[in-house]
C-alpha cells in the first residue's frame, strides 16, 4: 500500500512545484511590465510643468503683460493649464499691476510666487492703472 502512496505524494510535490514556478515567473512579468509602463510613463509626462530652474535660460524675464503662452510655459511650475489661466486673467482684467497680482489667478499661492518672481515681471510701460 505504501508503494502506492508514495507515487501520488511524489506527484503532489512536482505539481506544488510547478505551480509555484508558474506564480514567481508570473509575479516576474508582472513586475517587469510595472517597471516599462512607469519608466515610458515618466518620460511621457514629464513635461514643461516639472521644468526646474536648471532648464532655464540664464536671462529669462518674461513680462507679464506682453508673454505668450510659450513664454509663460518655460516657467518653473507653470504648465499648459496655468499659462492660459494666466493669460485668461490678463486679458479678463486688462493687464497686470504687479507681479503680485498673480496670486489672483487660482493655482498660485505664496511659494509658487516666490519661485516665479525672479523671472516675470510688469515693466513700467505696461502697468495699467485701473
Amino acid at each position: 500500500m505504501q508503494e502506492a502512496s508514495e507515487p501520488d505524494e511524489i506527484g503532489t510535490r512536482d505539481q506544488e512545484r510547478g505551480r509555484v514556478v508558474r506564480i514567481r515567473t508570473q509575479a516576474f512579468a508582472v513586475l517587469l511590465i510595472l517597471i516599462v509602463v512607469w519608466t515610458f510613463g515618466v518620460a511621457f509626462f514629464s513635461g514643461r510643468e516639472n521644468t526646474s530652474e536648471q532648464d532655464l535660460p540664464g536671462e529669462l524675464i518674461v513680462d507679464l503683460n506682453d508673454a505668450t503662452e510659450a513664454e509663460l510655459n518655460l516657467l518653473p511650475g507653470v504648465g499648459e493649464k496655468l499659462a492660459s489661466d494666466i493669460l485668461k486673467y490678463r486679458d479678463d482684467v486688462g493687464g497686470f499691476r504687479s507681479v503680485e497680482e498673480l496670486m489672483n489667478i487660482r493655482g498660485i499661492k505664496q511659494g509658487r510666487l516666490l519661485s516665479l518672481m525672479k523671472y516675470v515681471r510688469v515693466s513700467e510701460k505696461n502697468r495699467l492703472t485701473k
